[in-house]
C-alpha cells in the first residue's frame, strides 16, 4: 500500500510530465523513494508513454535493491535481458553506456537517477566521470527523467545536473519535497536522537610543552591534535562503543533483531574497532568496505540476519536498505554535512517491530555539532550534548611528529600518542522526554543540554 506522500508525489510527477520531460524529487532517506519511482514507471508503461525504464544508483547494493523492487511492482523481469521492462545499473556503468543508448535509440525511455547528487556538474565543468557521461548522453536517450535525492548537497559545491535552480547560489528548487519532519509526523521515519560527547579537560604534551584544553573544539583549533588522531585512540573508541552497545542491548530486549552500525575512517581503523569490540565487549562485527569484493553479499546477509554490529568504510550510506539498523556509532573522520545526513538516514527507516527513535553517537567535533544543532532546529529534541571531565585526560606527542595532519585524508600519516584516561565514567543517561524548551542537567560528571519535543 502506498503512503500518502507517495500518492501525492506520483500525481505531481505525472502532471509535470504533461508539459515537461524532467522532474526532481527530494524525499528524506528511508521514506520510500524507490517504491514511489517504481509506481511512476508503472503508470508510464501502462499508459504506453514509455517502452523501457533505466535506473542509475550509486552502488551495486542499491542497484540490486532497486532491481528487486521494480521487478515486484512491474511484475516483469528488470534485469536488462530479453523480455525485461528495464534495467538497474550503477553510475560507474555510465562509462559503458553507449551500447545501451544505441540499443534503445528508437525507444521511449524513462531514466531514473537515484541520489542524483552523485552526478554533479556545472555545464561541462565536471566533478566526476559519472557527471560527464550523464550530461553528454542523457538527451540522446531519455523521453522522461526522474531525479531522486534525499540529501541535495555536494561537498564540492557543484550544481546537480538536470536540476532547476531557485537562486544564483545554486539552491535547488525541487518539484516535490518531503522532509524528515513530515516523515516523522506521518510515522514514515524514526525521529533522530543524536548524542554528542565532549570533555571538560584534556592535556596535550608536545615536546617540553604542556597545554590544557576544555573541549574537543578547543583541542582541534589548537592544531596540536587532528580529529583523525582522536578517533584512533582506544579509550575514545571504547567509550563510544560502550554507549552504543548499552543502547543497542536495551533495544534488543524487546526487538532481538535490532542492529547497530559503526562508521569507520579507514580499513585499518575498522580492524581496530572490531578488535576492541570483541576484546573488550565480547561482541562480533562484520566489516564491509569498498576494498572487499564480497561486501555487497555481506550487507545482504546482515540485512536478513539477526547479528548485532556491522562496521562500514564508505559502504553503508544512502540508499542501502537495512531497516533493522537503529543505533549508529559515528567514528568516521569525514565531517561533511552530506555524509552526516547520509549516515543518519541509515537508522531512520521505520519498521513494525522497533521503536520510533534512531540513535546516533558522535564526538563533539565542531562541524558535526553544527549539523546536529541545525537538525535540532527543524526537529526539536533530536540533539543531546554531554560533557565529561575524563573523556581524554592527557595526550603525549613525541618530538618528531607534528600533530597538525589532514583530518579527512585516509592516506595521511597517523599519529600514535599515549593517552592516559583515569576513572573513566560511563553513565547511560536515561532519555528525558520532557516537552520543554531548554533544560540544564548536572549528572555526575556529565553536563547535558536536552531539548525534547513531542510531534
Amino acid at each position: 500500500m502506498l503512503r500518502e506522500w507517495q500518492k501525492r508525489c506520483i500525481t505531481k510527477v505525472l502532471e509535470l510530465y504533461q508539459h515537461q520531460s524532467d522532474a526532481l524529487v527530494l524525499a528524506t532517506p528511508g521514506s520510500g523513494k524507490t517504491i514511489m519511482a517504481s509506481y511512476v514507471a508503472k503508470s508510464l508503461l501502462d499508459e504506453r508513454k514509455v517502452d523501457y525504464v533505466i535506473c542509475f544508483s550509486p552502488s551495486k547494493v542499491v542497484s540490486h535493491s532497486i532491481q528487486k523492487t521494480f521487478r515486484h511492482i512491474l511484475e516483469r523481469p528488470f534485469n536488462g535481458q530479453l523480455g525485461a521492462l528495464g534495467t538497474s545499473r550503477t553510475y560507474h556503468s555510465m562509462a559503458n553506456i553507449n551500447e545501451l543508448i544505441n540499443n534503445l535509440s528508437m525507444s521511449r525511455v524513462l531514466v531514473i537517477f537515484d541520489e542524483i547528487h552523485h552526478c554533479a556538474g556545472d555545464g561541462f565543468s565536471l566533478s566526476n566521470t559519472w557527471g560527464f557521461q550523464l550530461l553528454s548522453t542523457i538527451q540522446k536517450l531519455a523521453t522522461y527523467t526522474l531525479s531522486l535525492t534525499g540529501t541535495p548537497w555536494r561537498t564540492d559545491t557543484l550544481p546537480i545536473p538536470l536540476a532547476r535552480y531557485s537562486d544564483p547560489e545554486g539552491n535547488i528548487q525541487c518539484d516535490f519535497s518531503y522532509g524528515l519532519k513530515e516523515a516523522i509526523r506521518d510515522m514514515v521515519c524514526r525521529a533522530p536522537f543524536i548524542t554528542a560527547i565532549d570533555t571538560d579537560q584534556v592535556m596535550v604534551r608536545k615536546r617540553k610543552e604542556t597545554n590544557t584544553y576544555r573541549s574537543i573544539t578547543e583541542l582541534l583549533e589548537s592544531g596540536d591534535v587532528s580529529y583523525r588522531m582522536i578517533l584512533k585512540q582506544p579509550e575514545i573508541i571504547t567509550h563510544m562503543l560502550s554507549l552504543s552497545i548499552q543502547k543497542l542491548d536495551k533495544l534488543r530486549i524487546n526487538s532481538p533483531n535490532t542492529g547497530g552500525l559503526i562508521v569507520a575512517s579507514s580499513y585499518q581503523h575498522a580492524l581496530q574497532i572490531q578488535s576492541i569490540l570483541y576484546g573488550h565487549f565480547g561482541k562480533e562485527a562484520t566489516i564491509v568496505s569498498y576494498r572487499l569484493d564480497d561486501s555487497p553479499e555481506l550487507i545482504n546477509h546482515f540485512r536478513e540476519d539477526t547479528s548485532e554490529w556491522i562496521i562500514s568504510i564508505a559502504m553503508i550510506s544512502e540508499g542501502t536498505d537495512i531497516p533493522r539498523l537503529q543505533v549508529c556509532c559515528n567514528l568516521t573522520d569525514v565531517t561533511t554535512e552530506l555524509y552526516f545526513r547520509q549516515i543518519l538516514g541509515r537508522i531512520l527507516r521505520m519498521t513494525n517491530h522497533q521503536t520510533d527513535i534512531g540513535y546516533m553517537f558522535i564526538l563533539a567535533e565542531p562541524s558535526l555539532v553544527e549539523y546536529a544543532e541545525c537538525l535540532n532546529e527543524a526537529i526539536p529534541g533530536s540533539y543531546n550534548y554531554k560533557k565529561t571531565e575524563s573523556l581524554i585526560d592527557s595526550v603525549d606527542i613525541s618530538d618528531t611528529i607534528e600533530g597538525n595532519q589532514d583530518t579527512h585524508n585516509n592516506n595521511a600519516p597517523l599519529l600514535t600518542p599515549e593517552i592516559d584516561i583515569n576513572n573513566f565514567i560511563s553513565n547511560d543517561n536515561q532519555e528525558i522526554i520532557e516537552y520543554s524548551a531548554l533544560t540544564e542537567i548536572s549528572m555526575n560528571s556529565f553536563k547535558s543540554r536536552i531539548i525534547s519535543y513531542h510531534l
